[in-house]
């Protein structure tokens, strides 16, 4: 058994469904005087794996204390890339190709509030699927920086 499937994807799959409203509010603390996460980790495997984890980008936060086998960590979250490896959100490339934009577009067209938009949902998702997956990628790459330099501030 690798320390991967040992140690560090059980503490992750902990981190990203646990119950603890501290850490789902972004504050991590270990401490040696508590099973952590109620894993049979020690405390100290369980910081090593959060090191780890934060080295790979499946976790982020704000290292406050470390001392005597305790840990506090703030603004703790998985990131995207730890749902990733959790398997619970998508991998870029296969949102962005052309058959699956092509299948949300006709699942949407079920919903819509009008045979016209149903329609225009319909056509897009045949327009798609005659597209080249690099084509679409730039089109969803160009799409989302307008908005977040536009909506969020961001780029």
């Amino acid at each position: 058994m690798t320390v991967w499937e040992r140690r560090d994807f059980p503490v992750l799959r902990a981190l990203a469904t646990t119950d603890d409203e501290n850490v789902r509010q972004g504050f991590l603390h270990l401490s040696a005087e508590k099973r952590p996460l109620g894993l049979d980790l020690t405390t100290e495997e369980v910081n090593d794996a959060v090191l780890t984890l934060r080295d790979a980008d499946f976790v982020e936060g704000d290292l406050q204390h470390e001392a005597g086998g305790s840990a506090l960590i703030t603004h703790f979250q998985v990131t995207g890339r730890g749902q990733q490896a959790l398997g619970e959100w998508p991998l870029f490339d296969q949102l962005a190709s052309p058959e699956t934009l092509a299948l949300l577009l006709e699942r949407l067209a079920e919903e819509a509030p009008s045979d016209e938009e149903a329609g225009n949902l319909r056509g897009a998702a045949s327009y798609a699927r005659g597209l080249a997956a690099s084509t679409l990628k730039a089109a969803a790459i160009a799409a989302l920086a307008h908005v977040a330099r536009d909506h969020v501030g961001l780029v």
